[in-house]
Parts: structure tokens; sequence; C-alpha cells
């Protein structure tokens, strides 16, 4: 059976799985293992014993197995014996040579050490992997976006408009045994996990840098989808009880509650933050009203990374909705509206705020029919007011709209003047959730947040955006 179907097998409906790395370090096991005579394998054995229920997968570093010495290949060896043969096992060796070598490599790792999938770079180019692809059985994963800091350096290198990662990950969709190809990326970098899902809908990721590194399972379930494994080594390696740590980040995983989690809501609210799209101090308004917050979502357009987040973040709501086609209310969520559509390979259309004086004289752009479900998305919800002449033109059309779904609840009675009118209402995230995330990034000090709170308390559409 070839390495992606054994993955789905062990992942099951969800298509994400825990990878569990195998990276002991000596000096760092229990005491009860320093006294055995092999303590490296009797630890590992111990783990995999504890965890094999939860993992869809294993993951030994090469480099902790070569730091012991002659030795360490025949530890691993030993290792790779006590992995049950359901399990697969992925050598993290981030191989890249050309030529012979590459094919010395690729007989050590499924020959030797008889790994089902091993970390590869792509620097090198489609010939250096071909030796790894020649094995219709086997998998690789490709370097693409690292969790390291130093990556940003080349891996963000802007090529021809797009950062390096995005474009090797363009090329390695065209490459022979591309069936055989997925992509690390990390779960540190936000954007990339949501570039390259809408890159590569249906590519296994290999994410790791959860936990000690600062990424979040949240993001990682929410920005990345399915297909993925998530690996964890330290969190589970060094808990007192391996199993029950597996069980944790497995249960975390399957779980696809339509809450953001703590860490996304934090990532999106310092990306806002730092984008200008919330700023606080003293707005006057179109209304002519004052607000202590300004919340500007146009702003988008100028960061497309931070505009990739967004629509990842539009994505897991909407994939757990029925509609034929996405509806964007100009203007501030028309280019929200287009990234979520690329995301979701999803029709658009948009209902003009007036009818064309040539041409047509449509009031609708794009293609539709009479009777589909329409999914409306707007930047932020405040009243329902704003809403309501874009879901009448596109009713008048014949269309059926079944839910809204905004970004920003802002909490000032929209959400239940919509759903009074029988239109399903979700959002991303409240402002009240963004005004905590922003505390706890270090943003706003708690005693603004409360007076903000209260002054919006005092005068609900005094938050309005312009």
């Amino acid at each position: 059976m070839a390495f992606f179907d054994r993955l789905r097998e062990r992942t099951g409906p969800s298509g994400l799985g825990l990878c569990i790395g195998l990276d002991p370090v000596p000096e760092r096991l229990p005491a009860w293992a320093r006294r055995h005579p092999d303590p490296i394998v009797a630890f590992v054995r111990w783990v995999v014993e504890a965890t094999a229920e939860f993992a869809a997968a294993y993951k030994p570093n090469l480099a902790f197995y070569l730091a012991l010495g002659t030795s360490g290949l025949e530890t691993l060896r030993a290792i790779r014996a006590v992995i049950p043969p359901e399990i697969p096992v992925i050598l993290d060796g981030k191989f890249g040579d050309i030529g012979w070598t590459a094919e010395a490599y690729a007989r050590f790792a499924f020959e030797v050490l008889r790994a089902d999938a091993v970390t590869l770079s792509p620097f090198l180019g489609p010939d250096s992997l071909q030796p790894f692809l020649d094995r219709v059985d086997r998998g690789v994963f490709l370097l693409i976006r690292t969790s390291n800091p130093g990556a940003e350096a080349v891996q963000e290198l802007p090529v021809r408009g797009e950062p390096l990662y995005q474009v090797l990950a363009r090329q390695a969709e065209g490459w022979a045994g591309r069936e055989r190809i997925g992509f690390v990326v990390g779960a540190t970098v936000p954007a990339a996990l949501a570039a390259l899902r809408r890159l590569a809908p249906d590519r296994w990721l290999l994410i790791p840098g959860i936990g000690p590194q600062g990424g979040d399972i949240e993001t990682v379930k929410t920005l990345a989808g399915p297909p993925a494994l998530i690996a964890a080594s330290r969190e589970i390696l060094e808990a007192s009880d391996p199993g029950a740590a597996a069980r944790a980040l497995g249960e975390a995983l399957r779980g696809r509650d339509a809450v953001l989690g703590a860490g996304a809501i934090r990532a999106l609210a310092r990306g806002l933050y730092e984008a200008g799209c919330i700023r606080f101090g003293d707005f006057v308004l179109k209304s002519g009203q004052r607000s202590p917050i300004y919340l500007d979502l146009r702003r988008l357009v100028a960061f497309p990374a931070l505009l990739e987040i967004v629509a990842g973040l539009y994505a897991a709501v909407l994939e757990r909705l029925t509609f034929d086609r996405l509806a964007a209310i100009p203007y501030a969520a028309l280019p929200i509206g287009t990234a979520v559509a690329l995301r979701m390979r999803r029709p658009l259309l948009y209902p003009r705020r007036e009818a064309k004086a040539y041409g047509t004289g449509q009031r609708i752009e794009g293609e539709f029919h009479p009777g589909e479900a329409v999914a409306v998305l707007d930047d932020v919800l405040t009243t329902g007011a704003s809403k309501w002449e874009a879901i009448q033109v596109l009713e008048e059309a014949g269309l059926r709209v079944t839910d809204i779904v905004v970004l920003v609840d802002r909490e000032q009675g929209g959400r239940q003047e919509l759903e009074a009118a029988g239109y399903r209402v979700h959002a991303v995230t409240t402002l009240t959730a963004l005004l905590d995330a922003l505390v706890a990034e270090g943003k706003l000090l708690p005693s603004e947040r409360d007076r903000i709170r209260e002054a919006l308390r005092r005068s609900p559409a005094a938050a309005s955006s312009g």
C-alpha cells in the first residue's frame, strides 16, 4: 500500500493525525531508563507502547542517533523494530543531494532503516528527489517553509512577486511522482499554513512547531486543515505519562469545534493590530460620533500574508456550511471574498451598490442561477442594517441567502436582528475576544480594554468603522 494511503487509514475521516517524534537525548532520559543496559531503546519502546494507539506516524530524527556515535544506527534499527508495522515511520533526515549520492541516501533510508517516508530538501531540484520518488510505496516530505525563525531570510525571498516557498510549492505540484510528495510547513508561520493549503488543497502537510516553539493546534487545524500530520516530540517524550499526553493531543486534533482557538485569535489580533486594521484613540466616524476604537479591514489589501490568514479563517467557518456560491458585500469584503473563493475554489459573486448605467445594467456581478443558496461575506457586523441592501438585491434575483459570515462581530445587536429575520450568522471572532487577545499580546493595557468596553456599552454604535 502507498505511504499516503496508509496515512489515510491511520487518520480516518478527520484526515488529521499525530506524528510523534522519537528524538531521545541521553541526559534527559528518566532515571529508570538510564539504569537499563540499553537505555534509549528501552525508553523509546516504553513511549511507543504507551502511544501507539494515538500515533498516525512516528518520526525519528536522524541527528539524535548519529550523535550517539557508531552505535547510533544500530540503536535506530532496533527502535524501528519495536514500532508496530501498521504505523508508518518517517525518517527525518532532511536529505538533499544528487546522482549516486541521492541514490545512496534513498537506499539507506528505505532499505537499511526501512523507513516509510523521509524529509528532503527541494533546493537541488526535482532530479535530487527522483531516487526517493522511484519507490512507489514510499513517501517524501519536502522542506517548504520551516518553523525556525531564520527561515524567513531565505524561504520568504521574493521570486516573481511571490515568496520562494510558494514558488517551490507550485513547482512541486508539477513534478513527476507528485502523488508521493508532501510538504513540511511550520506551525509558527500561520500565513504559510494558509497559503500552502490554498496552493495544494489535497497535499499532505507535516507540521512541526507546536508547543514549546510557539505553534498552536487550533491555528493549525483552522488554517491548514486536513490532510495533515502535526508533529510533537518533547511534549510527549518528557511527559510523565506519554500515553496521556498523546491522547490529549490526539483529541485536540480530532475536535472540530466552530469556536476559534485562543492561539488563532491571538495571531489574528496581532496581525490586525500591526497592519493598522485595529486602532485605538479618539476617532470621528461617518455618523459624527466619537469612538475609542476604529476597525478598518480595507487595509487588508496591503498585507497579502495577513489576507491569506483571514481567508483561511473564513474558510474554516464556511467548510461547515452548505451553499452554492459566495457573495461578498462591497467594498471591504470584495478582496476578502476573492481570497476566500480562491482558497476554497468556490464561485464568487457580488451585489453592486448601484445598477450599472451602461452595458447590461445588472445589479449582480458573476454567474448564478435562481434558487441557488448563497453564503454572504462581510468584514464586520455591527447592526443588521448594512447587510439588508445586499441581501435584498440577491434575493430579488431569485437567490437564497442562507448564511452570513463576518470576521468580527462587534456584539452590538446585528446578529440578533439578522437571526430574527431567519438568517444564520457566523463570526470568526468577536470584538470582546479581540480586545482580550490584544491584552494577552501586550498590545493593549487591561485598563484600556475595560475603558473601551465601557464606552461601547454606553454607545453601541460608536464602534462602527468608517
